[in-house]
């Protein structure tokens, strides 16, 4: 794999979600995030970000309207894209023709980083 590619990538991307982010009581980097369309808003928390194809991609944890078992939020992880519109960076979803390369991609990162870590767990 490139060295580009690193998924604790650290840059300016980082700085801006830095500055854009607040720290919860858990240490968490913690972003608002508003659709365009609904002016509906969301908080999601900051789990990573990584480059891919010369892209600048953010993994984002947001809890779910499902609920499990227990009562509990499931939770989720969302990927978007880093864009520059008119100077001003940005958060856009991915296009669906690039949504399945891209979450096979991370999913290809996770493996390769921590590895079996979930299969030893289970056992």
């Amino acid at each position: 794999m490139s060295e580009d590619n690193n998924i604790n990538e650290i840059g300016p991307k980082d700085e801006l979600i830095d500055a854009i982010a607040q720290l919860d009581d858990e240490g968490d980097r913690v972003i608002e995030l508003k659709d365009e369309e609904t002016g509906e808003t969301t908080k999601a928390i900051v789990e990573s970000t990584f480059l891919f194809n010369g892209n600048t991609y953010v993994v984002l944890i947001i809890d779910s309207d499902e609920k499990d078992e227990d009562g509990e939020l499931i939770q989720a992880y969302v990927i978007m894209r880093f864009v520059d519109k008119d100077g001003e960076v940005l958060l856009e979803n991915l296009p669906e023709k690039e949504e399945e390369v891209i979450y096979d991609y991370y999913d290809k990162l996770c493996e390769e980083l921590y590895g079996d870590d979930e299969e030893s767990e289970n056992e």
